[in-house]
């Protein structure tokens, strides 16, 4: 049976949902010639990367007519893999005009303070808010990771998504541990490297939330087709 997936609020699924990645112009063309049925194989929710994308709002609009998966918007900062401004203002820019489409935007938390007044329009439109936090080189410690976690509440933010290199077993082993932990926000946590296809099904086993894949070809290390993702996902 198909999963519903509230539309304004995908942070309330109590399973595993997947994300399909549309990182440029080529994918975005591939999504909207999609069936309602192939969308619905495809994933849960799609991550719109307006930081790559590089199209005027309009384009995004006409390309996105008729969709009803639930949107995730990101602009990412370019410390943490993004192409978009360093500057917090630039980044706003790119995802106010398509506000009224997500259902979650995505902004990192070292963001956060400088974003609040976007996370506060964000919420007068009952659109959710996760703060993201990158490692491209290592899983950091414990307490870098916690403290993350810890920070995110306060600034206004519903979940937080965890996204570290995995070098050894024992960092898989630590974020199977921390995701598993009960936690006042949604936590989603995936591991990149040669142990990022093996970590994704094991977090959102042990409780991560948005779980990301590929439509096309990979934009990150680590991912799953997307479709292949949704599908396993549904067998855990």
């Amino acid at each position: 049976m198909a999963q519903l997936v509230s539309t304004k609020n995908p942070l309330s699924s109590t399973h595993p949902l997947t994300v399909g990645v549309i990182p440029d112009a080529q994918i975005l063309h591939l999504w909207s010639a999609m069936s309602p049925h192939e969308r619905e194989r495809t994933c849960d929710v799609i991550e719109l990367r307006l930081d790559t994308l590089n199209l005027p709002p309009e384009t995004i609009r006409t390309a996105l007519a008729g969709n009803a998966t639930p949107i995730l918007l990101t602009a990412r900062h370019p410390a943490e893999g993004g192409q978009g401004s360093a500057d917090a203002g630039g980044r706003m820019a790119l995802i106010e005009p398509l506000l009224d489409l997500a259902a979650i935007i995505d902004i990192e938390l070292r963001s956060a303070v400088e974003m609040r007044p976007l996370i506060d329009k964000a919420h007068a439109r009952s659109v959710q808010v996760i703060g993201s936090f990158h490692d491209f080189q290592a899983t950091p410690a414990d307490e870098i990771l916690r403290g993350a976690i810890s920070f995110a509440q306060p600034a206004g933010l519903d979940g937080v998504k965890l996204a570290t290199f995995i070098n050894t077993p024992a960092d898989l082993t630590r974020l199977i541990t921390l995701t598993s932990e009960p936690q006042r926000l949604r936590l989603s946590c995936m591991g990149m490297g040669p142990w990022g296809r093996v970590s994704r099904l094991a977090l959102a086993k042990c409780g991560s939330l948005l779980n990301y894949g590929y439509i096309g070809e990979s934009n990150a290390p680590g991912q799953w087709p997307a479709a292949r993702l949704k599908e396993m996902l549904a067998e855990l």
